[in-house]
């Protein structure tokens, strides 16, 4: 309630006796006054202040309250009272004690039922409340008699006429506040259409353009309006894809096109506009400049079918975006027909995976340990001839959804070389064997002294002879073995052996080497000594010989190499770490490839023919185990392989 300490308002009685004591004429006359005194307003608080201040100076009242408000939300103060301050308004201070401070909308809906009513309080003051249909009531406080019945009777209509034009006055109010409503959405509307390269427009049933707004307009040399009024079919009529999408739209049906007009590129939709019984209204739409991300696209398609490979774009799980020109050629589809099909449409049956896989399984199921996302596949054509493919892949994140691009490079004559390449190989070396065996033979015999006897110089020579015929020999070795990797020619012949022998046959094989360069060679072998592998020692010492040279080789004089065995789980863990020059992050995923030396190793003139590392991941693979690489250059270097203990590949 009001609390403020004004003064009461004085009212003055009018100068005539009690009402009750009124001929009808004088009755009619205060009806009267009350009469013109309501509705002559829309403003709810000011038209039931006026028609307040004209009920109490006409009934000798001298306080009221009218408490006024929607049903669904009862009114916690009065709307309108005279006094205004309530310590000095009776009537507001009895509703006070009669009505409770805040009342439910159950409560109020039974207080209004019990209405009209009269109350005595004090002795002296009467209090009538007269309802005002269900949206409230007006209180009047009279001292020393109340409003006889015949009065009451004939203030009524009066009450009614207030109930309504209160009402007038809500629903004005209602109306006021939609029309602010309405007014701050377009404006908000009008403010999102000025801010965006969009044109919004509606056309009705006949064709003819109602309203075209937006930042777009000038884009094409129109200002807002400037085609309203005008008919679509005549304005756009030698734009026949325009002319038809608008015929579907007003056929009921919605349309999106993009369309080329003035030099600028727009993607526009038309939307049918129906009623709820299905009649054609017309239609409205929208137009979005897209030149700029057209002028990018056709950029970006010119920039990849520029590239010498074959460029793919999926998004996850493996469904394809977009081709370049490159695939079309080497897979021989349009890149329409590939557009939203499966990526494993490019690859033959046996290599597919389940129609819900992702490129991540496909990759991971091919290559799980490679470093970096490069295959070596069969390709289908459209013909369904296969041909071999490198496959490189890149994951990105484009708003919120996942992405691959893929890059296919057809290796079929670089396959085609590393045949003749491996078989010239292979031959040169089979025929360098030959003589080769005939100079160590020789030379052998020679320094067995049986032809005669040597000096020390021909000792010395004769030696270096064997030394880098044994070094040739063994270089040959590596050759035909990689060209039995390539053929698929390299045979196993697996039986059980014993780790700890291998290592210290390798140990007892590289300590001249590391003492040669005052390298210390630590071994940390923690096999069981009951412990067999099943495997093809010759070829798993081969490979394990690889590793301790090459960490001797690399490492700096003085260093330290460290070789390590163990049973972890069912595998053998093989281990060797050195502290030397070791290898860039970026040439890891190169160091299995044959003939690969790294850059550190070719400026150091380390000698070596790159095919160590090619061989034991060979070896390792064909024994059903895995190989590892770590390196942080200069610091350390640790590579290992890890072999099942009984499980050997079909």
């Amino acid at each position: 309630m009001n609390c403020s300490d004004e003064k009461p308002t004085v009212l003055i009685p009018p100068a005539r006796s009690e009402l009750h004591d009124l001929s009808l004429q004088d009755r009619m006359q205060i009806l009267y006054e009350i009469a013109i005194s309501i509705g002559a307003t829309l403003d709810l608080r000011v038209m039931l202040t006026t028609a307040l201040d004209v009920f109490l100076r006409q009934l000798n009242c001298t306080s009221g309250a009218i408490y006024v408000g929607r049903p669904s939300t009862p009114p916690q103060e009065p709307t309108t009272a005279i006094p205004r301050n309530f310590r000095h308004n009776d009537a507001a201070k009895w509703v006070k004690r009669m009505l409770p401070v805040a009342p439910e909308r159950q409560a109020w809906a039974e207080f209004l039922a019990a209405l009209p009513s009269t109350s005595q309080a004090d002795g002296a003051m009467y209090f009538h409340l007269l309802p005002l249909g269900n949206l409230g009531f007006m209180a009047l406080a009279r001292p020393a008699h109340p409003l006889d019945d015949d009065m009451l009777q004939m203030l009524s209509p009066l009450v009614i006429k207030l109930t309504e034009a209160s009402r007038a006055c809500l629903q004005s109010e209602e109306l006021a506040a939609a029309h602010k409503s309405i007014l701050w959405e377009r404006n908000m509307l009008r403010s999102l259409i000025a801010a965006t390269p969009t044109i919004l427009f509606s056309i009705d049933k006949d064709g003819h353009i109602l309203f075209s707004e937006g930042r777009g307009l000038p884009s094409l040399g129109l200002e807002t309006g400037a085609v309203s009024g005008e008919s679509a079919f005549d304005l756009y009529a030698d734009i026949p894809e325009v002319i038809e999408a608008l015929r579907t739209a007003l056929a009921g049906e919605p349309v999106s096109i993009t369309l080329e007009l003035d030099g600028r590129t727009l993607d526009v939709v038309y939307q049918p506009v129906v009623d709820e019984t299905g009649a054609q209204h017309g239609v409205v739409g929208v137009s979005h400049d897209v030149t700029e991300r057209k002028t990018a696209i056709d950029t970006l398609t010119a920039v990849l079918n520029s590239v010498g490979e074959g460029v793919v774009t999926v998004q996850d799980p493996a469904q394809i975006v977009m081709v370049n020109r490159q695939i079309s050629q080497m897979f021989g589809y349009d890149a329409a027909e590939l557009a939203g099909q499966p990526l494993w449409r490019l690859f033959p049956a046996e290599l597919q995976p389940q129609p819900s896989a992702t490129v991540d399984e496909f990759i991971g199921h091919h290559d799980q340990h490679r470093a970096g996302l490069v295959l070596e596949l069969e390709g289908r054509r459209s013909d369904g001839e296969t041909f071999p493919v490198e496959l490189r892949v890149e994951p990105f994140v484009l708003a919120g959804s996942k992405f691959y691009t893929l890059s296919f490079r057809d290796i079929t004559d670089l396959r085609e070389y590393e045949r003749l390449r491996d078989d010239f190989t292979s031959t040169v070396s089979h025929e360098l064997r030959t003589p080769l065996a005939s100079i160590m033979g020789w030379t052998e015999t020679m320094l067995t002294e049986h032809p005669g006897p040597l000096n020390d110089l021909q000792k010395r020579f004769l030696n270096t002879v064997y030394a880098s015929s044994v070094r040739l020999d063994k270089l040959i070795e590596e050759i035909l073995t990689v060209s039995r990797i390539q053929r698929g020619t390299l045979r196993l012949q697996p039986a059980p052996c014993d780790p700890i022998q291998l290592v210290q046959r390798v140990v007892a094989a590289i300590t001249p080497l590391a003492a040669a360069r005052s390298i210390a060679l630590s071994v940390d072998d923690q096999w069981p000594a009951a412990q067999s592998v099943m495997g093809d020692a010759e070829r798993i010492e081969q490979a394990m010989l690889h590793l301790v040279t090459n960490a001797v080789k690399f490492s700096h004089a003085g260093g330290e190499v460290i070789v390590r065995s163990r049973l972890d789980g069912a595998i053998w863990r093989f281990e060797v770490e050195d502290h030397g020059m070791g290898v860039p992050e970026d040439e890891i995923p190169l160091i299995f490839h044959r003939f690969y030396r790294g850059r550190a190793a070719r400026k150091a003139q380390i000698q070596g023919a790159g095919l160590g590392l090619y061989v034991c991941k060979a070896v390792v693979e064909g024994h059903g185990g895995e190989t590892y690489f770590y390196s942080q250059p200069e610091v350390e270097t640790v590579v290992r392989f890890d072999i099942p203990l009984r499980e050997m590949p079909a």
